[in-house]
């Protein structure tokens, strides 16, 4: 192939890509924009370890539980957030948890004594965490089944784009102020919430819709109804379950491997360096990557992400030299780029229409529980096994998590060609 004929390829390749993302709804770019602001400045959880245990001087263990107790208030977030997205309509939700998020980290920065810094971050989190479910609700509100991994993609980008950013600017800033760090991340969150309140509308499905979706005969308006609805969806749970052990292992990332690389006698700032690896990777790969493989089996792109997740994080226990760090992110950034999309798609595959935040509330819960159960647990390990105990179990975790989707596969394929169906019967009523 001529230097020449490559070069219209991938000119061609980069058109095709750029027009499947430019033409979403206007919606979802205002909700990308906001969350890119948002994420530029969310520095303080990924040194949260680190100022709590080193700057505040309360150690590595009380660190962990901290972190636990601010999993406990996203537990708690995403289910209130999924119920309220759903009965009073995205746009309130954001507002509430945005805004009132922001003010409740600004509470945070000065709360030093032990407990009270860790019932802070309990009600941080509790406030915080209650836009996700909304968010993710407005994208699928206003996407089609064709559209959603798209979207989702979009979006996972965006969030990650300011993720790239975020961990050399927040080393920047603890070496200046760690007051900086905590105002700077609360003024990016407010100002997410300023997007939504100028430009996005209520996106929350019509009352009207119902006649065209069978599903809307379950109406599931009480918490109760719900999770009846919700105990007797089987191939939901077991997802969910993959979900929550894979989250366990990738939270460790930014958890407990800023703990194991100071051991090795990395910095904050080379940390954060290294870790903007993730980032940077995501927001070169994932449009290309979610384009090229539109066409592929939902469950071979999963397992092939978990296999290279496993290997990276694996190969961590053997990350002294810089070189065999660089190598066991990508690897595990490149899983995580193949499963992004996919996994909110399936969700929505999953979940009745007028359900979407409480499922998407639910399916995010994995990532609150797996920081409740993972911080602990990965500062335990970590304390008394090293380095192989905790990168080495978490291979094997991951392993053991994707033999769970192997059973889903024909019963979700069979429920996404439902989905496109509804979709259909909706763009019909609504044109």
């Amino acid at each position: 192939m001529s230097q020449q004929s490559l070069k219209q390829r991938v000119e061609g390749w980069g058109r095709v890509i750029a027009a499947e993302y430019v033409r979403l709804p206007r919606i979802i770019h205002l909700m990308c924009v906001g969350s890119l602001i948002n994420r530029i400045g969310s520095f303080v959880m990924l040194f949260l370890t680190i100022y709590i245990s080193e700057e505040l001087g309360h150690g590595e263990e009380f660190a962990g539980y901290c972190i636990g107790a601010s999993g406990v208030g996203s537990v708690l977030a995403t289910l209130l957030g999924g119920q309220l997205a759903d009965e009073w309509g995205r746009r309130k939700l954001l507002l509430l948890s945005l805004w009132g998020g922001g003010l409740m980290l600004l509470i945070v920065s000065q709360v030093q004594s032990a407990w009270p810094l860790m019932a802070a971050l309990f009600f941080f989190s509790l406030l915080a965490e209650m836009y996700r479910p909304a968010s993710a609700a407005v994208v699928a509100d206003v996407s089609t089944a064709e559209s959603r991994p798209a979207a989702f993609s979009l979006m996972f980008l965006s969030f990650n784009l300011g993720f790239a950013l975020a961990p050399p600017i927040g080393g920047w800033l603890i070496a200046r102020s760690w007051d900086w760090l905590f105002q700077i991340d609360a003024l990016s969150t407010m100002l997410f919430g300023l997007v939504i309140f100028l430009f996005i509308p209520e996106t929350r499905p019509d009352a009207d819709a119902s006649s065209q979706d069978p599903d809307q005969s379950r109406p599931g308006t009480t918490l109760w109804q719900d999770w009846k609805i919700i105990l007797g969806d089987y191939d939901f749970l077991l997802f969910w379950l993959f979900c929550l052990l894979r989250n366990i292992v990738f939270m460790q990332a930014f958890i407990t491997l800023p703990l194991f690389l100071r051991k090795l006698g990395f910095s904050e700032q080379e940390f954060g360096a290294v870790i903007c690896l993730n980032g940077v990777l995501i927001v070169c790969l994932q449009l290309p990557c979610t384009t090229w493989l539109q066409k592929a089996s939902w469950l071979k792109i999963m397992l092939w992400g978990q296999l290279l997740m496993a290997i990276g994080f694996g190969l961590t226990a053997f990350a002294a030299q810089m070189s065999v760090l660089v190598i066991s992110i990508s690897l595990w950034t490149v899983g995580e780029i193949l499963q992004a999309p996919v996994k909110p798609t399936l969700v929505m595959t999953m979940a009745p229409t007028k359900m979407r935040a409480r499922y998407m509330g639910l399916f995010q819960m994995s990532y609150a529980v797996s920081i409740a159960l993972g911080a602990p647990l990965g500062g335990v390990i970590l304390t008394h096994f090293g380095g192989a105990g905790l990168w080495g179990g978490s291979a094997v975790l991951l392993i053991l998590a994707g033999l769970a989707l192997i059973p889903l596969h024909q019963r979700l394929d069979r429920r996404s060609s439902e989905t496109r169906e509804q979709d259909l019967l909706l763009g019909s009523a609504d044109s």
